[in-house]
């Protein structure tokens, strides 16, 4: 059912690999292959006047579109800078499933990971793994603490997954950003 010119990107056969069976031309890998955790700490007294601030009571459960932040006038402690269009996860309390696409520039709580791919292709491809329901259990699973249990960008980078060749991902890229954007 794909359109050929997309069709043509796939190979005809499977091989093995510790995943099972995997398309050809494919590669086991670990998401920090192809994401990235920039950790730009910034002060308060660092933060401009007016910057948005977006902690975990800004972040919905499982919806990846963030529309509520607050100015970061009142932050008193450090904080992380993110960008428009990174990919935000909380960290704390990582089963309560919060990611989010940045809508804005601006600082997070230190209690968010800021991810961003390692080139622009495999946007889609990372927030697809990081918004999904398996990663946010592997997160779970591995967090640190009883009370108050948090995952880390250690533990995630190190998550495997399954790589397309890089026309794969750009392909998907192409087709996913748009719907993000909008």
């Amino acid at each position: 059912g794909l359109p050929s010119d997309l069709a043509a990107l796939f190979p005809d056969r499977l091989v093995d690999s510790e995943f099972g069976e995997i398309p050809e031309g494919w590669s086991v890998a670990a998401l920090g292959d192809v994401a990235e955790n920039p950790r730009r700490s910034v002060q308060p007294a660092e933060i401009a006047a007016g910057t948005p601030y977006i902690g975990l009571e800004h972040m919905p459960r499982r919806r990846i579109a963030l529309d509520t932040w607050e100015d970061a006038t009142a932050v008193e402690s450090n904080k992380f800078v993110f960008r428009r269009g990174e990919i935000l996860f909380g960290k704390l309390r990582p089963y309560f499933h919060k990611v989010g696409v940045a809508p804005i520039d601006g600082v997070c709580s230190t209690d968010i990971v800021v991810m961003t791919p390692v080139t622009s292709e495999w946007f889609g491809f990372v927030l697809g793994h990081a918004s999904s329901v398996e990663f946010v259990e592997y997160t779970d699973a591995g967090s640190t603490g009883t009370r108050m249990p948090r995952t880390n960008w250690g533990q995630m980078a190190v998550y495997p997954i399954v790589l397309p060749p890089r026309a794969i991902a750009a392909r998907f890229d192409a087709m996913i950003r748009p719907l993000v954007e909008r």
